[in-house]
């Protein structure tokens, strides 16, 4: 996208089309170095090693991909060469990337998807060789029984594998105390199996804690999310005595879960990861370095935190109903809600790159393909009217599912000034 950079480099916020993607790269910095010192910041409280994995799904760009992994950061006080996946494409395109820039910042790569099965295994064992540290997801016996088929990937070494848990969302993985679980890991330890697959670790997201509404909330559910991994490595303990569970790696997090270590009071926390893991604790998430209105939402952030947003402009004005009309639809919003109403919270172009608390008066209440229908959140009288033309930000429901529906992102500074455009890769 080196024409859209030329093309708009150096201008600011209102020159820009509409509807667009904008990313301010100075909040995107700050949410990222607060993650990787909240990390670093636990691991000293509890005198072990706690390992970061960045999931890298929301933006998908190489660009914030190393800034989430700690590049670039001054103030960040660690580096992390660890991610996560939620497509095969993220991780190649991510490393062709990395080649063609003489860099070696990624080396170890979880594709979180479990997909074992004869159409990806091959394009797998493909990626294996291209970093030193490669899991795939299993949740399945089925899964192990592919694998042993296959034999070992292009890398040479034994297939590493999560174990993905399911903490009661239903989405993937397996409750530990099943008996689901409990036959996958009986074959996972018979003779054969381990032939080519070996166990790194256990995995667990939970999702729920989107639904929650305080950051006490969350810090109980990361707690929960630890209990289920370790719980996990027993059960595998308890079928095969020998195993030594200080090896395994015990994957938690989410967002909001992960926002809870902002928390000063850590104290049960420390205490449970000190004295009762029997495994090295790894922390995961993606979403903090956007955020958006679902993670304002569980009380963890504030709005001014958002580093992204959707750059609209007022279409119609139809004041005997008291709406206005823009062109943000569903096409740059998408349907994703909250229990913050509508589809997207307007915010003054003057104000969305401030770090207070924002001025709320308009949201989108409706979307249609390129319609995006906005209602004054008190009455019609009592709100400053948008004039048509007037350009204004979408504080948008859900980052990564907005930002699918754009091909490149303006990166702007303090000043919203155009700096540099990230392109994703998308799709699969």
């Amino acid at each position: 996208m080196t024409d859209i950079l030329s093309q708009y480099k150096g201008s600011t916020i209102e020159d820009l089309p509409t509807p667009n993607f904008i990313i301010d790269e100075e909040k995107f910095d700050r949410n990222c170095t607060t993650m990787l010192n909240n990390i670093e910041k636990l691991s000293q409280e509890c005198d072990v090693p706690i390992k970061f994995r960045a999931h890298v799904k929301t933006h998908k760009t190489a660009k914030g991909t190393f800034k989430q992994l700690g590049h670039g950061l001054p103030l960040a006080k660690r580096i992390t060469r660890a991610i996560l996946v939620s497509t095969l494409k993220e991780a190649v395109e991510l490393l062709d990337y990395q080649d063609r820039q003489c860099l070696d910042y990624i080396d170890d790569i979880s594709y979180s998807l479990p997909c074992c099965v004869s159409e990806f295994i091959p394009l797998l064992s493909n990626l294996s060789r291209r970093v030193n540290n490669f899991q795939v997801f299993v949740d399945n016996v089925e899964h192990l029984e592919n694998l042993k088929k296959f034999g070992k990937p292009a890398s040479g070494k034994k297939w590493s594998i999560f174990i993905k848990v399911d903490m009661g969302t239903n989405r993937a993985g397996l409750a530990c105390n099943s008996s689901e679980f409990l036959s996958l890991l009986k074959r996972l330890t018979s003779p054969d199996i381990k032939e080519v697959v070996e166990p790194y670790g256990f995995y667990a997201h939970a999702g729920h804690s989107y639904s929650s509404t305080t950051i006490n909330d969350t810090q109980a559910l990361l707690m929960e999310e630890i209990k289920a991994v370790n719980s996990a490595a027993k059960v595998l303990c308890s079928v095969d005595p020998e195993f030594d569970a200080s090896a395994l790696t015990l994957s938690v997090g989410a967002t909001p879960t992960s926002n809870s270590l902002k928390l000063d009071d850590k104290s049960t926390l420390v205490r449970l990861i000190t004295a009762e893991l029997i495994g090295k604790l790894e922390v995961h998430c993606g979403n903090y370095c956007m955020y958006d209105l679902q993670q304002v939402a569980t009380g963890c952030v504030q709005d001014y935190e958002l580093s992204g947003f959707v750059l609209g402009t007022v279409l119609s004005s139809y004041p005997s109903r008291g709406e206005l009309l823009s062109n943000t639809g569903v096409m740059s919003l998408t349907r994703e809600a909250s229990s913050i109403k509508g589809f997207g919270i307007c915010v003054d172009l003057k104000q969305v790159l401030t770090s207070k608390e924002f001025s709320r008066e308009w949201y989108v209440a409706r979307v249609s393909q390129e319609h995006g229908i906005l209602k004054p959140i008190r009455n019609w009288s009592e709100t400053t009217l948008l004039k048509l033309g007037t350009k204004f930000a979408v504080l948008p429901q859900h980052a990564c599912i907005t930002m699918a529906q754009f091909e490149y992102y303006f990166v702007v500074n303090s000043q919203g000034v155009v700096t540099d455009v990230w392109v994703p890769f998308q799709k699969w």
